[in-house]
């Protein structure tokens, strides 16, 4: 079982950081580690493991939705 470093918070959060990573390495970045395994994927899994990738989680704000004081019946079936 993997558990995410603290920073991470969940293992989502770093499989996709890890993706991204992958996909810059794979673009021709530069590997902020000099490791004896050259896999882009291995690679960027240790970077981000080692504190090397930053990132920020983008704050979204949900629409408002306006109050018409309708309720909105859907018939489901034949």
């Amino acid at each position: 079982m993997f558990i995410a470093p603290d920073k991470i918070g969940s293992k989502y959060r770093f499989v996709n950081l890890c993706a991204q990573r992958t996909r810059q390495i794979l673009d021709g970045a530069e590997q902020r580690l000099d490791l004896p395994i050259k896999k882009p994927a291995y690679v960027a899994m240790q970077e981000v493991l080692a504190g090397k990738v930053e990132w920020t989680i983008k704050e979204t704000v949900a629409p408002e939705v306006p109050d018409s004081g309708e309720i909105l019946q859907v018939e489901v079936g034949p």
